[in-house]
């Protein structure tokens, strides 16, 4: 099967490279987003998509705004003649006139198990709000998003040590499981495919920076599903001795002691901190970063700040 990838970030590059593996599936061309600054010298930096494409000698298109340059795609992708179009983490919402030219249609790799969570932050949602278990949704791209008929649904378990990157990383493998069987089973039609149940759906929406902050009367479990849910890009943070303290990650604690006082921390040995919630609760810090301090495994803060039982987060 001929296919065109449209895709981003690091969990894309790893799909775009087990497709690049088989033998029986042709890549034509690949979109992505535009190279953006990074680090301190702010110099373009081409997105993993674009390294896994240019390494395989592969044409490369990108556009600030595929909507707004939709004339401009067409007329790029004019010269291939794709059997499909495989989406995943693009960035963008592809305009009807494009996902609509192959002669199968366009396919997305969505997050979740449609239709929960349809929106731009599954994988973070489904931590944030304590799911056990997630998945990952083939779909056929349709003019709203994520509401296009389902082909595939595969269910990835969610443990209680899972953030974001790992998380993220189970639902690519489940993806790259369960599409390239697809891909390579299926060359003369277009996918057999079922309409979602729009009644039960639910939406998120990108994490904002003020959701960053923790509330620390929150019952424990809340506040591990929203450190874990900011974790490894983003972070949760809050004060420590008047400065910002980012948690990174921290896990549940069985410890119990009277006294309810939210943010207050409890060395137990050198290596191990905890601080209490705000059910009574205690949640023990694995990674920390101070402010104007690189990340540091738990042990390094405590050696490096000398952490006694009058302390607490803010």
């Amino acid at each position: 099967m001929k296919i065109a990838f449209f895709g981003t970030p690091e969990p894309s590059s790893k799909l775009l490279q087990a497709l690049l593996e088989e033998p029986e599936i042709q890549i034509e061309f690949v979109v992505t987003n535009p190279d953006r600054p990074k680090g301190r010298s702010k110099t373009p930096q081409p997105s993993p998509v674009k390294e896994i494409a240019l390494s395989a000698n592969l044409p490369v298109f990108q556009y600030e705004s595929i909507k707004k340059e939709k004339e401009k795609a067409m007329s790029d992708f004019s010269s291939f003649s794709p059997d499909l179009y495989v989406v995943f983490a693009y960035g963008s919402i592809l305009p009807k006139e494009i996902f609509s030219i192959p002669r199968f249609g366009s396919i997305n790799l969505h997050g979740s198990i449609l239709p929960d969570l349809r929106g731009a932050s599954p994988v973070q949602t489904a931590l944030w709000q304590g799911y056990t278990k997630t998945g990952i949704s083939i779909q056929c791209l349709g003019e709203k998003m994520d509401e296009g008929d389902i082909i595939q649904i595969s269910e990835v378990p969610i443990s209680l040590e899972d953030d974001t990157g790992t998380l993220m990383e189970k639902i690519t493998n489940a993806g790259i499981t369960s599409l390239l069987p697809l891909l390579k089973g299926n060359k003369n039609k277009a996918f057999d495919a079922i309409p979602q149940d729009h009644s039960k759906a639910t939406y998120c929406t990108k994490i904002l920076a003020e959701q960053r902050i923790l509330d620390l009367n929150l019952p424990a479990m809340e506040l591990h599903n929203r450190i874990r849910a900011l974790s490894p890009d983003l972070g949760g943070f809050c004060q420590f001795r008047g400065k910002r303290i980012v948690l990174w990650k921290t896990k549940p604690s069985d410890f119990s002691e009277e006294g309810l006082k939210p943010g207050r921390l409890k060395r137990m040995d050198k290596k191990a901190l905890l601080f209490q919630c705000g059910d009574g609760r205690f949640l023990e810090l694995i990674s920390v970063q101070p402010e104007n301090k690189n990340r540091m495994p738990v042990g390094d803060f405590l050696n490096g700040f000398r952490i006694t039982d009058e302390d607490r987060f803010e």
